[in-house]
Formats: C-alpha cells, sequence, structure tokens
C-alpha cells in the first residue's frame, strides 16, 4: 500500500511553466495506446507459427490493429497545440512574450537525454548481438543522435525505428514561433479561424500535387505538416471559445469512436481520404475538449499519468516487445488472431508500462520542470520512501544490465525464429526493392498512355496578334498664298486573333493505334510485375526449403554427436581398463571429433540459410 499512495505523485509530470493539463496527457494516452498495439500485432504476425483461420489480409480486426500509425498523427497535432499555446497567449492575451534562447534550450533538455540514453543502449544491444559491426552501425548512430537519419538515408533508423517521427517533431520545434506568430498576427478571430482551416486543407492538397505523401518526402515535416497545422487550429479555438466558455456537450462523446474508425479507414496516400482524415483529427481534439464524458475519461488521474509517461514508452517500446516475443511466441490460443493478439498484450503491455514507468523515473522525469535536472522531481523522489527509491533504481539498473544479455544469449541459440511460410512469401513480396522500382516504372507507362489520350490538343493550334502603335507625321499643304508643313499624330491599331485546326492525316489514323502501343506497355508492365511476385515467390520457397533440410540435417548432426559422445565414454571405460587397443579407441576419439566439426558446419550452413531467408523477407 505505500508503494501506491506515493506512486501518482511520484509520475506525475512536471511542466516547464507549473501549469498542468491532464486533458493532454490523456490525449498522450489515445495516442501510445493504438502504436503498443499495433507493434505487438505486427510481431505475432511475423513470428507466429499459427496459421490463422482467417487470413490476415482478410482480418478486420487485424486491419484495425495495422492503423496504429494515427497515434503518430495525433501526437503531431498535440505538439501543435502544446507549442502553440505560450505565443499564442501573447499575440491574444498580452502575455509575457516568450524566449527564444528558453524555449530552445527547453526543447533541447527535454528531449535529448532520455533519447541519446536509450539510442546508445539499443545501439549497444546491436553490437553485442552481432548484427552490425561498429563501422556499420556508427553512422547510423550519429544520423539518429542529430535527428538527421530520416534526411541522410530515407528511411527508418536501423537502431530504433520508431524515432523517425521524432525526427519530424524537431523540424517543426524549429519553425514552430514563427510559423505560430505568423498566424496569430491575425488579430480578428474569425479571420485567422479560416485561414487556418484554409491552410490545413490548402496544404494537403498541395502535399499530393507535389508528392510528399510518398517516400522520402514522407519522413519530413513536408509529409506531416497539416497535423501540426490541426494543432494550431485547436490552440486558437482553445483560447479563443473553449477556455473562456466551456461548452461541454455528451454529443461529441458519440463522434469520437466513428471519427477514430474513419481516421483508420482513411490513412492513405489519397487526396480525398487525407482532407477527410484531417476533419476526422479535428473532431477527436473537438471531442476531447468539448466532450463531457469523453473528457473525463482523459483526465482519469492513471490515464492522465500513462500519457504523461509517453515519451518513455514510445522510445522503448519497440525493443521491449521484440524481447517479449522471442519467449512468447509459441503460446496459441486457437487459430484465431483475435484471442492470440489479446493474450500477447495480456503479457506485452504490463511489461511496458511497469518498465516504462521505471526509465521514466530514473531516465525522463529529472530533466522535466522549470530547470535542468528539475531539482524538485529530484528531491520528490530521493526524499520518497527508502524502499522505494532502492525498488525503482534496482529495476531500472536490472533491466538496463541485463539487455545486451538477453541480446548477446539469443544469437547463440539454435532456435530460429519464423512466420508462416505463406507470410514470408508476402513479406518478400512487400519489401522486394525491385517490385517497388516495378510499381513507379508502371505508374510512368500510365501517365504516358493518359497523356497520349490527351494528344488531340497536339491537332489545334491558338494564334493571335495585336498591333498597337502611334506615328508622328509631317504633311507638306501648299495653297495660293502660303506653304506650311503640319504635324499630325496617327494611331492605327490592328488585331487578329485566329485558332487554326491543323489535322494531319498521319497522326489522325495513327493517333488509336499510339494510344493502344501506350496501353499495351502499361499491361506489359503489370504482366512483368506479376513475373516478378512470381520469382520472389518461389526464391522464397527456394530458401525455405534449403533452411528446413539444413535445420534437419543439423538434428541429425547433434544426434550424431551425442551418439558419438556416448561411444566415447564407453570407449574411454574400456581403454581405461586394458580391454580396448589404443588405436580403437584412437578411431572412436578421431569419429567424435569429425562428428562435432560437421556439426559445427552444420550450424553454420542452418545459421546461413536463415539469414538469406529473412534478407529476403525483410525481416
Amino acid at each position: 500500500m505505500w508503494f501506491l499512495k506515493q506512486l501518482p505523485n511520484l509520475l506525475k509530470r512536471e511542466t516547464s511553466n507549473g501549469q498542468y493539463l491532464p486533458l493532454v496527457d490523456g490525449l498522450r494516452f489515445l495516442a501510445i495506446m493504438p502504436v503498443i498495439v499495433q507493434h505487438i500485432s505486427e510481431r505475432l504476425i511475423r513470428q507466429t507459427p499459427i496459421s490463422f483461420s482467417t487470413p490476415i489480409e482478410q482480418d478486420q480486426l487485424a486491419f484495425l490493429a495495422s492503423r496504429g500509425t494515427i497515434g503518430v498523427f495525433i501526437f503531431f497535432a498535440i505538439s501543435g497545440f502544446m507549442l502553440s499555446l505560450p505565443f499564442a497567449k501573447h499575440q491574444l492575451e498580452g502575455a509575457k512574450v516568450p524566449n527564444l534562447k528558453q524555449y530552445f534550450i527547453r526543447r533541447f533538455t527535454r528531449i535529448e537525454p532520455p533519447y541519446l540514453i536509450w539510442m546508445t543502449v539499443f545501439a549497444l544491444v546491436l553490437l553485442v548481438k552481432g548484427a552490425w559491426t561498429v563501422g556499420d552501425l556508427l553512422p547510423h548512430w550519429l544520423a539518429s543522435s542529430f535527428y538527421l537519419h530520416n534526411f541522410i538515408y530515407g528511411e527508418y533508423s536501423v537502431i530504433n525505428p520508431v524515432a523517425w517521427s521524432l525526427e519530424i517533431e524537431i523540424q517543426f520545434y524549429l519553425i514552430a514561433p514563427w510559423l505560430v506568430g505568423l498566424f496569430f498576427s491575425i488579430k480578428n478571430g474569425r479571420a485567422r479561424q479560416w485561414v487556418l482551416l484554409g491552410s490545413i486543407f490548402g496544404f494537403v492538397t498541395l502535399q499530393h500535387a507535389m508528392g510528399w505523401q510518398n517516400f522520402p518526402f514522407k519522413l519530413t515535416l513536408l509529409g506531416q505538416m497539416q497535423h501540426f497545422l490541426v494543432g494550431i487550429w485547436l490552440a486558437d479555438a482553445y483560447l479563443s471559445r473553449w477556455q473562456k466558455a466551456p461548452s461541454v456537450k455528451w454529443a461529441w462523446d458519440l463522434a469520437v469512436v466513428p471519427a477514430l474508425l474513419v481516421m483508420a479507414y482513411t490513412w492513405t496516400e489519397e487526396l480525398g481520404k487525407s482532407l477527410i482524415f484531417a476533419v476526422a483529427l479535428m473532431v477527436v481534439f473537438m471531442a476531447a475538449f468539448q466532450g463531457k464524458y469523453f473528457s473525463q475519461l482523459l483526465k482519469n488521474q492513471w490515464v492522465a499519468i500513462i500519457g504523461g509517461m509517453c515519451y518513455s514508452i514510445y522510445l522503448t517500446h519497440l525493443p521491449l516487445l521484440e524481447l517479449q516475443m522471442s519467449f512468447t511466441k509459441n503460446l496459441v490460443l486457437t487459430n484465431h488472431y483475435l484471442p492470440n493478439l489479446l493474450l500477447q498484450l495480456a503479457i506485452g503491455l504490463p511489461l511496458v508500462l511497469v518498465s516504462s514507468g521505471i526509465f521514466y523515473l530514473v531516465l525522463e522525469k529529472p530533466f522535466m520542470g522549470s530547470r535542468v535536472p528539475a531539482s524538485s522531481s529530484l528531491r520528490r523522489f530521493f526524499t520518497s520512501s527508502f524502499r522505494l527509491r532502492k525498488a525503482v533504481i534496482g529495476a531500472s539498473a536490472v533491466i538496463l544490465l541485463v539487455l545486451p544479455v538477453i541480446g548477446f544469449s539469443q544469437t547463440e541459440t539454435t532456435d530460429y525464429p519464423l512466420p508462416p511460410l505463406d507470410t514470408l512469401v508476402k513479406m518478400a513480396i512487400e519489401k522486394s526493392p525491385a517490385l517497388r522500382s516495378q510499381d513507379v516504372w508502371i505508374e510512368t507507362k500510365k501517365q504516358e498512355m493518359n497523356l497520349e489520350k490527351k494528344s488531340w490538343a497536339n491537332l489545334v493550334t491558338v494564334g493571335g496578334t495585336a498591333l498597337l502603335g502611334t506615328n508622328n507625321v509631317l504633311d507638306y499643304q501648299q495653297t495660293t498664298t502660303n506653304q506650311e508643313y503640319i504635324s499630325v499624330d496617327r494611331r492605327s491599331a490592328v488585331y487578329n486573333a485566329g485558332l487554326t485546326v491543323r489535322l494531319s492525316l498521319g497522326d489522325v489514323i495513327n493517333r488509336s493505334d499510339k494510344v493502344n502501343i501506350k496501353r499495351l506497355e502499361w499491361e506489359r508492365t503489370q504482366v512483368d510485375k506479376l513475373n516478378l511476385e512470381a520469382q520472389i515467390q518461389e526464391e522464397v520457397l527456394v530458401r525455405y526449403d534449403r533452411f528446413q533440410a539444413d535445420m534437419q540435417l543439423l538434428q541429425l548432426e547433434a544426434q550424431n554427436v551425442e551418439a558419438m559422445q556416448l561411444a566415447l565414454e564407453v570407449a574411454q571405460k574400456y581403454f581405461e581398463e586394458g580391454t580396448l587397443p589404443a588405436s580403437e579407441y584412437t578411431t572412436v576419439l578421431s569419429k567424435n571429433i569429425a562428428a562435432k566439426k560437421q556439426l559445427e558446419e552444420s550450424k553454420l550452413a542452418a545459421r546461413h540459410s536463415y539469414r538469406m531467408l529473412c534478407e529476403i523477407a525483410g525481416i
């Protein structure tokens, strides 16, 4: 009981300005939970030996679990909201001007220490496991440490893949003061709201026109800016209306689940769905601030506490889930997806929450508050119960020390985890660079075909001319009494506009054939893609069969070593008793050594075929 009484106050988030919004931490809880569910689901699908009764690609629950990335977009909007508040308050309420130097120092000291610690720990785990050499891993560590891995490599960090979103957050931090100041320089509240809404939907439209929603721009602020803009819009609505005159309506509670489902089904790279996604994201935030029961749920003490630990959860949950699945992948509860997902969640969630709580207290919370390290949190921690302090420090030390040891021990095991064969084939097809290149080629041919369909426009020529001038002319005039020169200004204007239709007989006759040629080229690229998929499937099957054969041979060699070891022990006994000639004892000893050598060669062969199979499947 002593532990539970002190725990809420110990875990409560500290803020730099001393103002705590439990609702925002509740939103962070809403954001981090789908991410955890998605990552548990991915590892279950990849590593379980179960052949599910319903194919994963047809299971709607598996699809919804795979949509956990919507939580990242909620995080982006929360960042847009929280970083906008101090600058917006200055513009709207005349609050003190935020100090930019302190703003950047605060962001750095709040985020960098835990991040750098964990990136270093996980890099050491990879080195100890032998997955990377120092020379190969060091550039990735440096790029990740400076939040440049997305930019340099155009892909997720190999040390901790979830760090891709933090790098985008850092990009927003750098421009937030000026961007927010620009919006809130508009003093008319209604005009500002319309400008913000127009910016959200206008940016999504521009994003798709420029192709920023695709890799590699997807891993930059250009691919995610609309979510931060939603947060800025939210800050305006909160300060202008909701904070001054709260309007709590239970009808907003009814909109939460449909809005989240809409987000799940509209998270794509299509323009129309992306616009709908932005609207659904705004609805979720409006329900959070204006709903009755949903708002109360988010403000719940433990919901807010878990949400407040989201940074530690975010940094550590993926390696922890990898560790968990290495021990629980063979647990089976029917051949249905949902019971097995719930089983893994029942194991993984407590592991992640307890571990993250310890890491939060030791490695994150000391860097919260108005000073670095935050003296109040440290004082509270070190003056708390001796038993609690001892338990927290001891548990964190054990986990930090054991992680590399566990990673090393797993490299020595002969247990090679693999998902089912059909999943391996699917993964290999999804991650094949050749197929991704073929998709680009298919799209290119499709665009060429569409352009050829519009080639009729080349037959029409539009032209026009316009002439406008002023002339000074000297006219000579002579009469019977006198002669004189007269200067006359004369203006002339000539306009000519025309529409010329050029009908080349060859172009007219051959146009349909040219379109058909482009269509056939497009269809050929699709056939080539199917052939590539068939080749990849065949390669996976060959490597899978080879791996299975190597594993069977490895088992036979292991049994042979056991038999030869037993024979050697018997021969040694008789040799020591003098009833077995030395030549025969030497023969048995040689066979024992040869069997052990053959076993090691079989281990190497099995490990090689396993790695080759994992390579083609992208594991």
